[in-house]
């Protein structure tokens, strides 16, 4: 349809350069907004967990890394609390499973790195990351973060 519409455009009115090049431009544009997407990953590497962006990149030590489990969206955000905080890009990945990272940092700083992992956001303390295969991530920061008591709760009167 699109083809059809652009000959029949062609066959009525003359080509001129400003529109071929502002075509080619916006062409560009999109391959590039297109493979900047999929540049978006997560690696483990000897330093800690790295999120990859187009063009930068954080590092999460391993030290800073409390707790990992996997856990299908719909779970995880099925408090009436926490129902509101699920993403409407996330909505589609209810029922995958997700790695969810506890980080021994700021929530500020825990929000950030949200934003920067691409197809993730943060909720309190917990970094979650929709990634084609959560369960290998879960088990391959496992054996690299130290193993430690879970945070005290707080008592309730």
């Amino acid at each position: 349809m699109l083809i059809g519409t652009l000959v029949t455009y062609l066959d009525s009115h003359k080509l001129e350069i400003d529109f071929l090049i502002l075509g080619g431009l916006l062409l560009l544009l999109g391959a590039g907004f297109h493979l900047g997407s999929r540049r978006h990953y997560v690696q483990v590497t000897a330093e800690g967990l790295r999120l990859n962006a187009l063009l930068k990149f954080e590092s999460i030590p391993f030290q800073e890394i409390r707790q990992v489990r996997t856990q299908p969206l719909q779970v995880l955000f099925s408090a009436p609390s926490r129902k509101q905080l699920l993403l409407r890009s996330l909505r589609q990945f209810e029922r995958t499973p997700a790695c969810v990272v506890r980080l021994d940092l700021a929530p500020a700083e825990v929000v950030r790195l949200g934003r920067s992992a691409g197809r993730g956001c943060a909720v309190e303390q917990d970094l979650i990351l929709v990634v084609s295969d959560a369960k290998a991530l879960e088990d391959e920061l496992q054996t690299r973060i130290r193993r430690r008591p879970p945070a005290p709760a707080s008592h309730r009167r």
